[in-house]
């Protein structure tokens, strides 16, 4: 697992022990002697701690479906002890007594559908000249400071990658190739895990899954935005990551987080209310414009007539999405929607005055 998530659960199951001391009980020995009457006990008194919260969230179901399969595989994992000597129908009755008991339960009702928060034209037109190094609207003081975030956008907004994978990417992860025939440059960048490089960052970032190791071509005017903060902006570090903070130190995911928040409060309040209404919140997240990044690039295949299961593969290659994953699908809704397709023009990166103004 990423630390990020190993941390997560492992904060999930400690919230079990702590209830159960709360209670005067000890987990261990529970199921040390697999007493399944105490282990109901206290696992629905959990439940019901949970259930009680004034607004149960999905965090809430993460914390109960941890802490039930944390007991659960420690039971199956005692009673699999050859010194034991428990027949495979015991094993498996115990375990399918707790599932019968408790799995299929709920803290709160989940959302039944999914709805990609991109961000409408009028945020993104905005947000775009606010970031404009230079601009009157750029929220940031340093010029280093403004061309670092205007980084960061590139990598999220236009290459679609998540917080921890542009945190994880190395100093030289831009690749440049000249095509034999036509001479004409390509640019390409790969995410991957930087095993090499001492990350001193105390929630260091991770790759999400085995299929978020990819590699994905890079418009000319982003590389130059990637080209320029790195060889006049990021500084004399010593670190080999490409982003960098004020400080010199590799980037962090809660600067990253601190250094939407300018960016928020350089919108317009007409662009606020449409951020809200797109997309339930009045800050911009930096994992909207992955959202945004996917929605486009489906509307793009899809003009382009690309047949649907191409296109599929397309998103789940570019986004790093498994296989099995519904995600594409997701968008593919999204990019038909009404609404967003009002909010977007069919190419994103032509009409980036942004991107064009940026040095040859």
């Amino acid at each position: 697992m990423a630390p990020s998530t190993l941390g997560q659960k492992l904060a999930h199951i400690n919230a079990l022990y702590v209830h159960v001391e709360e209670h005067g009980q000890n987990l261990d020995d529970a199921l040390s002697a697999m007493d399944l009457v105490t282990l109901g006990s206290l696992l629905e008194s959990f439940f019901v701690k949970l259930r009680n919260v004034p607004h149960p969230n999905g965090s809430t179901l993460n914390r109960w479906n941890t802490a039930f399969h944390f007991v659960r595989d420690t039971l199956m994992r005692l009673e699999k002890n050859p010194a034991k000597a428990k027949p495979l129908e015991a094993v498996m009755g115990r375990v399918n007594h707790l599932d019968n008991l408790y799995l299929g339960l709920r803290p709160y009702r989940p959302k039944k559908t999914f709805r990609p928060k991109a961000l409408p034209r009028s945020v993104v037109s905005e947000l775009l000249d606010a970031l404009q190094p230079g601009s009157p609207t750029n929220p940031y003081r340093s010029e280093a400071t403004q061309w670092r975030m205007l980084a960061v956008v590139s990598l999220m907004l236009f290459q679609g990658l998540r917080r921890g994978e542009a945190l994880l990417l190395p100093a030289d992860f831009l690749k440049v190739e000249r095509h034999p025939r036509t001479r004409d440059l390509s640019f390409r960048l790969s995410v991957r895990n930087v095993e090499t490089e001492e990350d001193p960052r105390a929630n260091a970032p991770g790759i999400k899954t085995q299929a978020s190791i990819r590699t994905i071509p890079v418009a000319r005017q982003t590389a130059e935005v990637f080209q320029t903060y790195s060889e006049n902006y990021r500084g004399r570090v010593d670190h080999g990551f490409f982003l960098s903070s004020v400080r010199g130190l590799p980037l962090s995911l809660a600067g990253v987080n601190k250094g939407f928040d300018p960016l928020t409060e350089a919108l317009s309040a007409r662009a606020r209310a449409e951020l809200l209404d797109f997309t339930g919140s009045d800050r911009l997240r930096p994992h909207s414009l992955r959202h945004t990044c996917a929605v486009v690039r489906m509307r793009q295949m899809q003009a382009a007539d690309v047949p649907t299961d191409k296109a599929m593969m397309n998103l789940r290659s570019f986004f790093g999405w498994s296989k099995g994953s519904t995600m594409p699908l997701h968008y593919a809704k999204a990019a038909l929607d009404e609404q967003l397709n009002e909010s977007w023009n069919d190419k994103l990166d032509d009409r980036l005055a942004l991107l064009r103004s940026l040095p040859q």
